[in-house]
């Protein structure tokens, strides 16, 4: 973990700012190249879902990655912080969307994919004689929490394999080559053996489909979430992945990681407001609640919460640390091993650098942290 090195700097950060979302710019790039290291992955998007700051997005864009976005709005966005960006580094992925973003989206010529059946059917003149993706439900999904699985009969995600058939037909009446298969199944998927089986049911799925040339299996590369914690073994799954990929010499594979690359680059630091204590239950209250952080709350998510201040004193108490919004869920974390800790300490919350920023809220009102990178 980065900041562990960076402990002084992120003190002095946290003595002139209130909050503060501190990302390191190594630590963004050395996930990118690990990732450019596997053989088997012809392509990179970065999801931008996971973070636009503009800088961060220009630093992704210097190491040549492409971006996934999921509305006309990213786009947008992406327009006016890399201006001049080549749309063919850019694909369209929505959910739901409706009419106006597909026909918006594709008269920018802008690769877009199809996750359902519907606009195929109610609106084929806008995909008549162009190149789409199809987004694939394989079955099944998996994933650190119920609502990041984006597989199965139970996920709003995806072309299920039973309409293929019909895919199949639309695409020969209205002329529509299907040049990807796309597939997300979730987020932090820790088996491998789940990525392979899934890049086995598209591969095969691909012989029914005369024109594809992609397989595309999305993001949900794991990172490391606690100190003790093993990385994900990103070198057996890119040689596993290798392997199965050699029968299939004509399709490249693309991936499109978002926490990955971004996740353990950032951190917020906070300060401590007050303490309390209810019978055996001990909370530590900090400067920043679910308007910053909303993970723990939407999915249960684990965020390393560590005193800054007393990086080094003993642990002698367990307690949740909370946050200052109205809610019963303002909960960031609980039942933590923490030292004795005191009002205006500087409490940190690592992997911060994904879904935080980009899913924050002005819920009560609570001014947003500043986002800063080092």
């Amino acid at each position: 973990m980065w900041w562990i090195n960076k402990k002084d700097v992120l003190l002095d950060i946290a003595s002139k700012t209130s909050n503060c979302i501190v990302y390191n710019k190594k630590s963004i790039e050395k996930s990118i190249t690990k990732l450019k290291e596997i053989e088997s992955i012809d392509r990179l998007f970065y999801a931008m879902k996971a973070n636009f700051n503009p800088e961060i997005l220009q630093i992704i864009n210097e190491y040549g990655l492409g971006f996934e976005c999921v509305s006309t709005g990213e786009i947008k966005h992406l327009y006016e912080s890399i201006p001049n960006i080549d749309k063919k580094k850019i694909i369209y992925t929505p959910n739901f969307a409706a009419r106006d973003d597909y026909i918006w989206a594709m008269s920018n010529q802008i690769m877009v994919t199809v996750d359902n059946l519907y606009p195929l059917i109610k609106w084929p003149e806008i995909f008549k004689n162009k190149e789409i993706m199809i987004r694939i439900d394989p079955g099944k999904g998996d994933g650190h929490h119920d609502h990041v699985i984006t597989g199965g009969s139970f996920s709003k995600f995806g072309i299920p394999l039973s309409d293929v058939e019909q895919i199949i037909e639309l695409s020969k009446k209205y002329n529509i080559s299907i040049i990807g298969l796309h597939v997300h199944s979730g987020s932090g998927i820790k088996n491998i053996s789940i990525w392979l089986d899934t890049a086995k049911k598209l591969l095969e799925l691909s012989k029914l489909l005369n024109d594809v040339e992609i397989i595309n299996l999305g993001g949900g590369i794991p990172i490391k979430e606690k100190l003790e914690e093993k990385e994900f073994d990103l070198c057996t799954f890119g040689k596993k992945l290798n392997n199965l990929k050699t029968s299939f010499k004509s399709i490249e594979m693309w991936f499109e990681p978002g926490r990955y690359i971004v996740g353990e680059s950032g951190v917020i630091t906070t300060h401590v407001t007050q303490t309390k204590q209810k019978d055996n239950y001990k909370y530590i209250g900090i400067d920043i609640g679910m308007n910053v952080l909303i993970r723990p709350a939407l999915y249960g998510s684990y965020h390393e919460i560590v005193n800054l201040t007393k990086y080094n004193h003993k642990h002698t108490n367990q307690v949740s640390i909370v946050g200052p919004i109205c809610e019963s869920g303002d909960k960031l974390g609980e039942n933590r091993a923490f030292p004795d800790t005191d009002e205006g300490d500087v409490i940190l919350i690592a992997n911060a650098g994904a879904y935080v920023s980009s899913m924050s809220s002005d819920y009560n009102l609570r001014e947003k942290p500043k986002e800063l990178i080092i």
